[in-house]
């Protein structure tokens, strides 16, 4: 389960069975170079938060895309 900030985190392992509570991760964990941890709501931002929060998130998909292709390539 991926979690956009810190909040979110909490409540999924609030929520989440113990077994499952290891598998919950940040989304900007996908994307360290990005200097931050959490994806801020970009509602409070006006058009800059929007694209800043965009900008982010496609960081993040492309490292979790890299990371799930090197996987794929890993197993036979």
């Amino acid at each position: 389960m991926l979690a956009m900030d810190g909040s979110n985190i909490e409540d999924l392992h609030d929520i989440a069975p113990h077994a499952a509570r290891a598998k919950i991760r940040r989304f900007l964990d996908y994307a360290p170079q990005v200097g931050t941890q959490d994806v801020p709501d970009p509602y409070y931002g006006g058009t800059e938060g929007f694209d800043h929060a965009l900008d982010l998130i496609e960081a993040a998909a492309h490292g979790l895309l890299a990371e799930l292709t090197e996987e794929t390539k890993k197993d036979p």
